[in-house]
């Protein structure tokens, strides 16, 4: 196993392709959390396979009493996926360009 992680900012996006990846085999996402700023609005985390329309992996919400600024994933991604794009999407609200949400995982060798 090697870790895998990447910085998410609004109105920009992070390709992964495992073509060009230096470890070969299946990226496993399992954590998306906001990263330091004051948030105030929810943010949706989207990825993106081959240029078809964003899924949504996962909602964060605000923090604030009761609710979590982190969600556990399980999402595997495998060699004929391609290259995955992962973003934030453009219409979360009051979501700053300093705010970020990173994700980590690992990817699970050949």
């Amino acid at each position: 196993m090697t870790f895998w992680g990447i910085e998410l900012k609004k109105g920009t996006s992070v390709i992964y392709d495992p073509r060009f990846h230096k470890v070969k085999g299946k990226l496993r996402v399992t954590k998306a959390c906001f990263g330091v700023g004051t948030i105030t609005s929810r943010c949706l985390v989207e990825c993106r396979l081959r240029g078809q329309i964003p899924i949504v992996l996962c909602c964060l919400d605000m923090p604030g009493a009761g609710r979590s600024n982190m969600c556990s994933l399980d999402i595997e991604f495998g060699l004929d996926d391609g290259e995955v794009q992962f973003q934030i999407n453009n219409d979360c609200g009051n979501f700053g360009e300093s705010n970020s949400v990173f994700l980590s995982g690992y990817i699970v060798e050949k």
